[in-house]
């Protein structure tokens, strides 16, 4: 479905933004509506009610500084997917063709018979760059995400 929507909306770096929002969010706000409808219900979010705390003091007090790092976890996990999107959208000839990106260079390497002609850097040095690059996201996002969730902490001795 996004290579059909990338298709449609043309080459560029704008389009490719909007499609991976496009299907980035139900995930996204999934997880934050969880999340809020899970804090409204605690103890200290009704005792701030029952002593007449406004919505609004109540958001920010209570709820926002709970689900801002759950929001910065996801989108740096996020950013995983994203990266490999647009690396995979521009291969296909789908991103800005000016724009200088992985994915572009992987694919004039490919047009260009770059294997064939022996010059197998022009493959391994993006591909590793997105595969190193990717692999960090990944690694912050858990780390984060281990800060946030205290399950899956470890037990420090």
């Amino acid at each position: 479905m996004i290579i059909i929507l990338a298709a449609y909306l043309g080459p560029s770096l704008n389009n490719i933004i909007l499609v991976l929002a496009i299907f980035g969010w139900p995930g996204f706000t999934r997880i934050v509506r969880s999340q809020v409808l899970s804090l409204r219900e605690r103890p200290y979010v009704e005792a701030a009610r029952a002593t007449g705390a406004g919505s609004l003091r109540i958001m920010f007090r209570h709820i926002l500084p709970h689900v801002v790092p759950l929001v910065i976890a996801h989108v740096v996990l996020s950013a995983t997917s994203a990266i490999l999107t647009e690396a995979g959208l521009s291969f296909l000839g789908l991103g800005d063709p000016v724009a200088k990106s992985w994915g572009q260079i992987l694919r004039r390497a490919q047009t260009g018979h770059a294997l064939h002609q022996g010059l197998w850097l022009w493959v391994f040095v993006p591909g590793l760059a997105i595969a190193l690059l990717g692999a960090g996201f990944t690694l912050l996002g858990m780390a984060m995400e281990e800060r946030v969730n205290p399950r899956l902490r470890r037990s420090r001795l």
